[in-house]
């Protein structure tokens, strides 16, 4: 794991802590032991893979034959690094993400489209689940979008139709 992919892990790993409220310094180091991430890189990585997901909720995975380092794995760490949203991150090629998310509020989830430049047009609703197709730089991310934002957000869509 290089030193800025273990960086970017520890600021998403103390964001988490933070937000179940750990906030004193020994709690917030004992998150990061816990996670090997004080550890070195080749430890760090194999430890971290078990634990984050205790830690951070949801699901990261990346598919065995991608690269910890291509564009798709680096932008799906930020965005659970830097995003309450996101909920689950599906690297399946070293350009191709799944990212599901579930927004606060229809803006929030207009604000996602955007992050992406996804067409709301181009896009799928069953069941609740919102699934468009959407770019960040050279990376193809399919947007998932989950919860009760994605309804009310569904019913001005159809009814502005």
């Amino acid at each position: 794991m290089s030193a800025v992919l273990r960086v970017r892990s520890a600021a998403g790993v103390l964001r988490a802590a933070m937000e179940n409220g750990l906030e004193t310094p020994e709690d917030l180091a004992q998150v990061l032991e816990d996670c090997r991430l004080l550890q070195s890189p080749e430890t760090a990585f194999a430890r971290a893979a078990v634990r984050l997901p205790v830690v951070l909720a949801g699901r990261h995975v990346i598919a065995p034959d991608v690269d910890e380092a291509s564009p798709a794995a680096d932008l799906a760490l930020r965005l659970r690094g830097s995003q309450p949203d996101v909920t689950d991150t599906d690297v399946r090629t070293a350009t191709e993400v799944q990212v599901t998310v579930r927004p606060q509020s229809p803006d929030c989830l207009r604000w996602w489209l955007g992050r992406f430049e996804a067409d709301p047009r181009t896009g799928t609703y069953v069941d609740g689940t919102y699934t468009v197709r959407g770019r960040r730089g050279d990376v193809t991310v399919f947007l998932v979008v989950t919860g009760d934002a994605v309804t009310a957000w569904s019913g001005a869509v159809h009814r502005a139709s």
